[in-house]
């Protein structure tokens, strides 16, 4: 198999990932949680634009890089109950089910301060592992 051929291979299975997360974002659009709140079109707008971020993961480090990104995952959840709960999610053990082979919109979060601010909207109470030092507006 040449380079090009895993190349294509390896895109076309990054975009499978995000049209299969589709269907319960379509679901979630009409509800008052969705484009019916100022806080659901922010949520929807992030998720769209993590969504179409992750299939280019080299961009993704980029970004985190330029709004020097620091810390850790403390498994809180709030990341995996963006709009829907992701279905590898295990919200009694907090762990991922599929987290050795996660889709790259797992592996790259949070790629801006955006997805801090998103993730706080999910869970108010609870702080984020991740902080970024470059100060942005939210």
């Amino acid at each position: 198999m040449s380079w090009i051929d895993n190349w294509i291979g390896k895109n076309v299975r990054r975009a499978w990932v995000v049209i299969r997360i589709f269907p319960p974002f379509f679901r979630a659009l009409p509800t008052r949680q969705g484009l019916l709140s100022h806080s659901g079109r922010l949520l929807i707008w992030g998720k769209m634009r993590r969504s179409f971020l992750s299939l280019s993961p080299r961009l993704c480090r980029r970004l985190q890089t330029r709004y020097g990104i620091e810390g850790g995952c403390v498994s809180c959840g709030a990341s995996c109950n963006l709009m829907f709960q992701c279905p590898h999610w295990n919200p009694d053990t907090h762990l991922c089910g599929v987290y050795e082979d996660r889709p790259n919109i797992c592996r790259v979060f949070p790629i801006t301060p955006a997805d801090i601010r998103d993730r706080t909207l999910v869970k108010p109470g609870v702080l984020c592992g991740f902080q970024f030092k470059t100060p942005t507006q939210a």
